[in-house]
């Protein structure tokens, strides 16, 4: 991507996140437990927040985007202690662990990282129906940007391993859309002036998914851009339309998570 305009975008979303680590709410932290899993012999970071009552729990699954790795985390959090608190065991999966962080237009190192990234997200969810909190049959992804783009290669890929996929601005990329009927139920969520991951994307998800006749939902938002659900980015964050996205994500886990416990 070489639009100027897009590139500055790139820049401010990555300056306005530098501090978000410091800035967790307290009862969002104190549900938020740091763990790790194997993924080829190495070690995985992730946080957890399990439910109060005993398992097995519908899971979820939270992927960030591209960026600091700690871009996002006061808002990740959040959803991980509301989500435990409705009864999803859920967890965040910092697959930069073998990495390290990329910038939203390091085209260059997300190809060369990816298949690890996939990796790491497989070895998760692997780990997760070894869970005994977890009900295996019932794990669905939640992904934003970068992570909503893994999120549904995973899917494509892996056939019957996840239940849901809620996607926030992402797509499926070229390799793998000729695999899109394996795709589970998909919620599509973007911004039609979103200048990283045009609105095209959506479309073209929409209608491979359509094409294959796998159920999902898509809800575009007139003028909302990338990112328009994180409030660390204010000057894409819009209120309105994030707490719309938010209660499709939740209903649509409920439906396809087949309820909470």
């Amino acid at each position: 991507m070489k639009n100027p305009r897009v590139a500055a975008l790139a820049l401010a979303l990555l300056a306005a996140c530098a501090c978000a680590i410091c800035c967790l709410p307290a009862n969002a932290a104190a549900g938020w437990q740091q763990g790790e899993f194997d993924s080829s012999g190495k070690p995985v970071t992730e946080y957890h927040c399990a439910p109060a009552s005993p398992g097995p729990h519908p899971a979820v699954i939270l992927l960030h985007g591209a960026g600091p790795a700690s871009f996002g985390n006061s808002e990740f959090a959040a959803m991980c202690a509301e989500l435990a608190g409705d009864g999803y065991y859920t967890e965040y999966i910092e697959y930069y662990t073998q990495t390290g962080p990329v910038g939203a237009q390091d085209i260059t190192h997300i190809q060369k990282y990816y298949l690890t990234w996939m990796t790491e997200i497989r070895s998760g969810i692997d780990a997760m129906d070894k869970n005994p909190a977890v009900d295996s049959k019932r794990i669905a992804v939640v992904g934003f940007s970068l992570g909503s783009f893994l999120a549904l290669s995973t899917g494509a890929t892996d056939p019957g391993k996840l239940a849901a996929i809620v996607e926030y601005y992402g797509g499926l990329p070229p390799p793998f859309q000729s695999m899109a009927a394996n795709l589970p139920p998909t919620l599509i969520l973007h911004g039609d002036a979103d200048e990283l991951v045009p609105v095209a994307q959506a479309r073209t998800l929409d209608g491979l998914m359509t094409a294959a006749k796998r159920p999902h939902e898509m809800h575009i938002y007139p003028g909302a851009s990338h990112a328009f659900n994180f409030a660390a980015v204010p000057m894409w964050y819009d209120a309105a339309d994030a707490q719309d996205a938010w209660r499709r994500t939740l209903g649509f886990l409920t439906e396809y998570l087949g309820g909470r416990n």
